[in-house]
């Protein structure tokens, strides 16, 4: 291929869209001041908003006609740019991924987006190709990582990306899928209610430019002259429509979830509006996370994430959602299907009685001092009294959830942010085991420990507060015989 290729002519309208996404805050914020400091009249308004699209649609046109991808036996080469011309040039040992997904648009006109990572690079990909074909995207897949062994893709739909392989044809499959039953409990329990009722919160707030300030001043007078009951109901409404927004978004994410083994590769597809499947291989894999949210602990209920080389989607924290919810008692169950090298008996023990003090003072303090403030400046405010003893349970559960544990293959330590976590890694995974001690610390002859993972380009930690000194120096010792043995 002597001559360029160009992306599909749809790319014009994603790059109109990409640019008006990254500019709509703007916009918005100079409309509301503006208003502010003189009026908008019509004729100006629809030119500006006219002239603002004519420019941005231009741009998408000139950068999708500008930018040309080519695909030789060494290396990928691109061309682009409007004003300053740039050539890259990536060779094919540097390509460790690429990832194949279709948004709402993109599924409309049958074309896909190509993520191109390479190792060295940053969060975001090398290379996005934002519109070809199906057909375009596995020719450059299969160009691209060819004499790779193993890889991570994200795609479309699983008879897209499948290749023929007589091999794996031949290996039996292990088919795991998210029932109905299973997806509406995953919504209901989902901890992206706190999420969606931020995002109402703050939408409430950005409407205050358009709301007049009479009824801004009559309402809110009303509402801090009403009893708390009102106020306490008007909570409850905004957290029922987050929660409806949360459900409706997590069905979204996760409807026809399942998970395909074909040897040693995973197949987990999901996704309703926005088809995903991401290829796994179990050897890329360098831990497990056992996570019990607020809502799922007290059924029984956990997530299942993956950490591996190859890093995961952002909206994850970079990992890969491998069991959306599963029983916990039948956690073993599921994992022997999927996982089974991580199927073993993971007894955690406790940290010391003396840490205990150290986790209820660091969520009392903060939760004295915001009483206080709160207590005195807002009406009602006594009511934040409520935070302290949740501050102490916080600290106690904190406290009770931390642990760690190992054998001669496996590490494995449990902490609680808000969730309880359980994350199991391979002894061979680890790529740094270090432990510290603050000044605090040293009074109590305790220690903070932190383990690192490689994960995507760069690592990715686990820390574990207030050890005893005795855990320390195990698992110094457990580590460094693995350093010495290599």
């Amino acid at each position: 291929m002597s001559k360029g290729k160009r992306l599909h002519p749809v790319a014009i309208f994603l790059l109109f869209l990409s640019a008006l996404k990254e500019l709509i805050v703007p916009i918005i914020a100079a409309f509301i001041f503006g208003r502010g400091a003189a009026s908008w009249d019509f004729p100006f308004t629809a030119y500006f908003v006219i002239g603002g699209f004519l420019f941005l649609f231009l741009y998408g046109y000139l950068k999708w006609l500008t930018f040309t991808y080519n695909i030789s036996d060494e290396e990928l080469k691109i061309k682009q740019g409007i004003f300053i011309k740039k050539q890259r040039f990536i060779r094919k040992e540097r390509i460790y991924s690429i990832d194949i997904t279709a948004g709402v648009l993109q599924r409309l006109f049958q074309l896909v987006a190509v993520k191109i990572e390479t190792a060295g690079g940053g969060n975001e990909p090398e290379v996005l190709l934002k519109a070809v074909t199906k057909k375009e995207a596995l020719m450059i897949r299969e160009q691209l990582l060819k004499d790779k062994v193993k890889v991570e893709t994200e795609t479309v739909d699983s008879d897209d990306v499948a290749i023929d392989n007589a091999v794996q044809d031949e290996q039996r499959e292990t088919k795991w899928e998210l029932s109905n039953k299973e997806l509406l409990l995953t919504a209901i329990t989902s901890s992206g209610v706190g999420l969606a009722f931020m995002a109402v919160l703050a939408l409430f707030t950005q409407l205050e430019g358009w709301i007049p300030d009479e009824f801004i001043v009559d309402t809110f007078g009303y509402l801090f002259h009403s009893s708390l009951v009102l106020i306490i109901v008007l909570i409850l409404i905004i957290f029922l429509v987050s929660w409806i927004i949360s459900i409706v978004g997590t069905v979204l994410k996760y409807g026809q979830f399942t998970i395909v083994k074909k040897g040693d590769e995973l197949e987990i597809t999901r996704g309703i509006l926005e088809r995903r499947q991401l290829t796994l291989s179990l050897e890329r894999i360098t831990a497990i996370r056992v996570v019990e949210s607020v809502l799922r602990q007290p059924f029984g209920l956990v997530s299942i994430y993956v950490e591996s080389a190859g890093g995961g989607s952002k909206d994850e924290q970079l990992s890969t959602v491998l069991f959306p919810i599963v029983l916990k008692r039948n956690l073993n169950e599921s994992l022997k299907q999927i996982a089974p090298d991580f199927v073993f008996d993971q007894t955690v023990e406790s940290l010391p009685r003396k840490a205990r003090v150290r986790y209820v003072i660091r969520k009392l303090v903060p939760a004295v001092v915001l009483t206080g403030i709160i207590t005195y400046f807002i009406p009602y405010g006594y009511v934040a009294t409520l935070l302290i003893p949740i501050a102490i349970l916080y600290g106690n559960l904190q406290f009770k959830d931390g642990g760690i544990g190992r054998n001669k293959g496996y590490l494995w330590m449990s902490y609680r942010t808000v969730s309880k976590t359980l994350v199991v890694i391979p002894k061979q995974r680890v790529q740094a085991f270090e432990a510290r001690q603050s000044i605090i610390q040293q009074i109590r002859s305790l220690y903070t420990i932190q383990t690192s993972i490689l994960y995507s380009i760069t690592g990715k930690s686990f820390n574990l507060v207030d050890v005893s000194k005795k855990q320390k120096e195990d698992l110094l010792s457990w580590y460094s015989y693995e350093e010495t043995k290599e």
